[in-house]
This record gives C-alpha cells, sequence and structure tokens, in this order.
C-alpha cells in the first residue's frame, strides 16, 4: 500500500516547505526542492527552503530525490502498487497527469487519503488542545483590542488591519483567514470580504477572525455598535426571537433558512472548516473543537419590518467537548450587551487597556 501526497507542517527556522511524500509499508520517499548548495540562485530569491538533505536528516525518509526527478521515479513506485492513497481535495497535476497515476485511476486503484486523514485530525491531543487553546487567547486579546479601536477608527479596513497586526504581535503566524469586517447593511454578507467603508454612527459592526498558530487555526465573530450603544432595534434582534418580534409570521422555515442559510457550526483545527470527511451526524467526543455561530442576516430588500432591514448579527465561540459537557475556549471575550456597552464607554484609547474600569 502507498500514499501519495501528504502535506508535512513543519517548524523550521527557514522558509516552510510543502513536501511530497510517498509512504509504503516500511518505507518513506520524499520528493524536496534541492538543497541550496545544488541551485544558490534560488536562495536569493526564495530564501532556504527544506531540500533532499533535508527529507533524510529531518523527515528521516529512506529515500529522498529532487522534484524534477519525480515523473521518472514515481511511475514505477505506481505500477508496483496495489492499492494507492491520494488527497483528492488538494491534488495537483504533479501527480494527477502522470499516465499512470491516471490508469490507477481509471480502475479504481487510488482512494481518497483524506478519509483517514480528517478521522485522525478529529478528536485533538493534549498537545493540540494547548496549541487551539493559545490560539484562541490570542484571537481573543485581538478581537478585544479591536473592538476598543472601533469607538476611535469606525472603518472596516482600519478594524480588519487592526486585528492582524493585534494577532501578529501576539505570536501568530498568520490569519486563519481574511477578517470579514461588515458594517451596517454589509454585515448582512455572510462572507463579506471588501472591508472599505465607513461604519456610519449607529451602525452595527460584525467582525469574524482567526488566526494561525503553528498549524492551528481559530475562529470567533463578535457584533457591537463602535458608538458604544445598542439601538432598541439591535437589541431586539440579538436577543429576542423572531417570531417574537414579527419576521417569522408565515411560512417560517423557508424564511428562517432565507435569513440564516449557514451551519450552526463547523469543526476546528488545522483548517478553519476542519475535517470536512467527517460526518456532522455523528455523536461528538471529548478533544473535538467546534463552533456555534448563530447569526441572522436580513438583506435590505428582505420582504419584511422594514426597521429590520440591512442588518447582520453573528455570535461565533470555539468550543471543546469534554468528558463532563464542554468548555468555550473564546469565552473570555465580551459578547453580552452590558458588557460590550460598559467596555467601550469606560474606555480611552489615547490610554490604553488600563483605562477600562469594566
Amino acid at each position: 500500500m502507498k500514499i501519495l501526497s501528504r502535506k508535512l507542517l513543519h517548524q523550521l527556522s527557514f522558509k516552510q516547505a510543502i513536501r511530497r511524500c510517498t509512504y509504503s509499508t516500511g518505507k518513506v520517499s520524499d520528493f524536496g526542492q534541492p538543497t541550496s548548495a545544488s541551485h544558490p540562485q534560488d536562495v536569493v530569491w526564495q530564501g532556504l527552503i527544506a531540500g533532499v538533505d533535508a527529507a533524510l536528516e529531518m523527515f528521516k525518509a529512506e529515500e529522498a530525490y529532487p522534484v524534477s526527478k519525480l515523473d521518472k521515479i514515481l511511475p514505477n513506485m505506481i505500477k508496483r502498487s496495489s492499492k494507492l492513497f491520494h488527497n483528492k481535495l488538494t491534488a495537483t497535476p504533479t501527480y494527477t497527469d502522470l499516465e499512470t497515476f491516471q490508469n490507477a485511476a481509471h480502475v479504481g486503484k487510488v482512494s481518497d487519503l483524506s478519509i483517514f486523514t480528517h478521522e485522525l485530525r478529529w478528536v485533538k491531543s493534549p498537545s493540540e488542545l494547548k496549541l487551539m487553546k493559545e490560539s484562541a487567547a490570542i484571537a481573543c486579546q485581538a478581537l478585544l483590542q479591536t473592538m476598543l479601536h472601533s469607538k476611535t477608527y469606525p472603518h472596516e479596513g482600519m478594524l480588519s488591519s487592526k486585528v492582524e497586526y493585534e494577532c501578529r504581535m501576539r505570536g501568530a503566524q498568520r490569519m486563519a483567514f481574511n477578517p470579514v469586517v461588515g458594517g451596517g447593511p454589509n454585515a448582512s454578507v455572510i462572507h463579506y470580504s471588501r472591508n472599505d467603508q465607513k461604519i456610519k454612527d449607529g451602525d452595527l459592526v460584525l467582525m469574524d477572525v482567526g488566526c494561525e498558530l503553528h498549524g492551528y487555526c481559530s475562529d470567533l465573530t463578535r457584533t457591537w455598535s463602535p458608538c458604544g450603544s445598542f439601538s432598541s432595534i439591535q437589541v431586539e434582534l440579538l436577543c429576542k426571537g423572531l417570531k417574537e418580534i414579527g419576521i417569522l409570521k408565515r411560512d417560517a422555515f423557508r424564511l428562517y433558512h432565507q435569513l440564516n442559510p449557514t451551519s450552526i457550526g463547523h469543526y476546528l483545527g488545522m483548517d478553519v472548516h476542519d475535517c470536512s470527511m467527517i460526518s456532522y451526524d455523528r455523536p461528538l467526543k471529548p478533544g473535538v473543537v467546534i463552533t456555534i455561530e448563530p447569526g441572522i442576516y436580513v438583506p435590505s430588500s428582505f420582504d419584511g419590518p422594514e426597521r429590520y432591514q440591512g442588518t447582520g448579527i453573528r455570535i461565533e465561540d470555539e468550543v471543546l467537548i469534554t468528558e463532563t459537557g464542554c468548555e468555550v475556549l473564546t469565552g473570555s471575550m465580551p459578547k453580552e450587551i452590558k458588557h460590550i456597552e460598559s467596555l467601550l464607554n469606560n474606555y480611552s484609547y489615547t490610554k490604553g487597556m488600563e483605562a477600562a474600569t469594566v
């Protein structure tokens, strides 16, 4: 049995690399970039990378070859194999264009590797959970600083830049995804990405953010009013049921799906939407991390009470399933109206966090 293509995350003092590996029973072969000594010009342009030598020394491969030889060596490995496992979700022409690979796929010899890797990734180890908690803490601290920043600088672009700055200053290597910063009616666009509008006084802003720490992602969302107070209409949408405020009067199921076409959450881990091969129907186990993200997205064109049109609200938390219940990993980030208003109205941005008196 042989496995084709696996992404190996490794922390090095030089540029991260995506490895191309084959695993067979008792043997690991690695196809990597040539060493810097072979191609010094590449180092000038790209910096040091993990080369063939690192495959032997660091990844403990039994064999290592430059990528340039992959199309000569891999076909024979495929022919000798009775079954192939390949990550179809990230398949690249490097493999799929090989005639021998296409022939193997045609006769049903190739199976999806993700079925197995996602199963392994689904339940997190204690070491993984430590990183996920740290990633969540960074995102919470960064979003809190951004929330405070919003009262003085109510602009989507500034808030997007601020939250990334705060994440990186706390040790995150990168954002897990482009932050969603939707002010006013832009908040009703679930994956809004322009982040280039000024937030009008009295409007809500929805921020969906996450960072990546050593390969593990965080993901949380808060919705608030940068001016420091929520209107009565905004409070209704945040705190009351849709039937109670008159939005779902008839054909409730269809209208609800129109106002919230998303799932209640998703798995979280090395990817933001992690372990896509694991069914949402499976009972959760201790060590699984999910998001819980109720939301309502009322477009300006919605056929309903005019006072609610052009409004989007989402509250998203990371939740770790435990032996006794659950732990909210992003619970330190305020989400109650009274806490947010108190925070924004008792804080002077020029003095820093110590000026908050909540």
